[in-house]
């Protein structure tokens, strides 16, 4: 009998692309906000309680608009936190495991550009956005002992509103954009996290129950290898895009943080280590500009 997973955020460029790479390895129950609405946590209690069975819990949806969680403070709560708790008193309560997907915005960014990130050092968000997934994540840990926390940075997709989006957007409109230059990360393709995670489930699932309880559990970080500012970023996905079309769109401008200003403060440094992941789960994401590559090579071949 094959397992059944509980996906929430299924429309979501995360979501969508775990329907895909995990439905091969399981039953995939995708939910989304015309299912049930996860800032309702009565709702969401019910729904899932009436869902049955359920092998995983895999919780990637998430409030993500950052500059307008800050205007809706208790909905971003609501839906960050109280559903990260809600499906982890589920979890526990089928003895199950659960999957959450975190954020580099629960650190403050404030480490020398030269380093990064682990998963012990000491979160700082500074963003409701920041502040509501450090808590989902703080929920998850203290209430499901059997979780895997995995912490992205930079997510993109061909699905939704994201960075790269725009910055095809602004390119077929044959407009440069100003970029920020004083903030760096890893920018990580959904498919690549929806790809690795397929890697990381049947590890879970596929374990006689006995030894499925020995699985690592904690918290991982998953990012691409590499480093980026959002200009190094957009500068990319131009110079590529001008390559692929034989045009010639002025290629972005690297503008500082302070000439951008926004509702919600961005941690300067989403470096985030993947060392643990490498060394334990024995995975290695490809570096940003590997996955960029793919990503457009995937709009082509559409």
């Amino acid at each position: 009998m094959r397992p059944k997973i509980l996906l929430t955020g299924g429309s979501g460029q995360v979501g969508y692309e775990l329907i895909q790479t995990l439905s091969p390895l399981a039953e995939v129950h995708a939910i989304d906000i015309q299912d049930v609405d996860l800032s309702d946590t009565l709702a969401l209690e019910h729904f899932v309680r009436n869902h049955n069975p359920i092998d995983l819990i895999v919780h990637p949806a998430a409030f993500t608009a950052v500059d307008l969680a800050e205007e809706q403070p208790e909905l971003v709560r609501a839906v960050n936190t109280d559903s990260s708790r809600v499906l982890a008193e589920e979890a526990v309560r089928r003895n199950i495991p659960m999957i959450y997907y975190s954020t580099d915005y629960v650190f403050d960014g404030s480490r020398s550009f030269n380093l990064r990130y682990n998963e012990d050092d000491r979160t700082s968000p500074l963003s409701v956005y920041g502040l509501t997934k450090r808590d989902g994540e703080t929920a998850v840990r203290t209430i499901c002992k059997k979780h895997c926390i995995l912490r992205l940075c930079w997510v993109y997709g061909l699905r939704g509103q994201n960075f790269f989006q725009t910055m095809l957007r602004l390119y077929h409109q044959g407009t440069t954009p100003n970029v920020v230059h004083d903030q760096i990360g890893a920018p990580t393709w959904s498919r690549v996290i929806a790809m690795t995670t397929a890697i990381i489930v049947p590890k879970i699932l596929n374990a006689p129950r006995e030894e499925r309880w020995g699985f690592p559990w904690g918290t991982y970080h998953i990012c691409a290898s590499g480093v980026a500012s959002w200009h190094d970023f957009a500068t990319a996905i131009f110079v590529e895009m001008n390559r692929q079309t034989g045009h010639n769109i002025e290629l972005p401008k690297p503008i500082s943080s302070s000439e951008y200003p926004v509702k919600a403060i961005r941690p300067k440094n989403s470096r985030l280590d993947n060392t643990k992941l490498e060394k334990i789960l024995n995975l290695k994401l490809p570096d940003w500009q590997t996955q960029l590559a793919w990503c457009l090579d995937a709009i082509k071949n559409k």
